[in-house]
């Protein structure tokens, strides 16, 4: 799929929805979310295309490690515990990704990063099951 469909898409969507109403939550404004949001989906788009790489991309970093090791400490399970590790690892490549191409603090990247992570993945589940 197009990156710019995929980023159309998703900002129509329930998800993308969701997703902005969670950072109007962060006190982040319309337009500014818009953009945010954009630049996440571009990023999950980019690590999609990088699964070839291997289950966890090219850039796997300590964000899955921590994600599954706080999955088995809730108590979540072996697979639902790799699952957040997977989703820990976007959400690190999105906070990356909004701190260097929009220049955003990594701080307030982190933050949005963990607000709209989760609506582009269950986005993305949606669009590719």
């Amino acid at each position: 799929m197009d990156v710019q469909q995929l980023v159309s898409e998703f900002l129509a969507s329930e998800h993308g929805n969701q997703a902005a109403q969670a950072l109007a939550a962060q006190g982040v404004s319309p337009d500014d979310a818009q953009q945010m949001l954009g630049q996440v989906a571009e990023t999950a788009h980019a690590h999609v295309e990088e699964q070839s790489a291997g289950l966890m991309g090219e850039h796997p970093g300590k964000s899955f490690f921590a994600a599954f090791a706080a999955g088995l400490v809730k108590g979540d399970g072996f697979f639902k515990s790799v699952e957040e590790g997977g989703e820990g690892i976007l959400t690190g490549r999105v906070a990356e990704s909004l701190a260097q191409k929009m220049g955003i603090d990594p701080a307030v990247a982190s933050t949005v990063a963990a607000a709209a992570t989760p609506y582009v993945v269950a986005f993305l589940k949606e669009k590719l099951a």
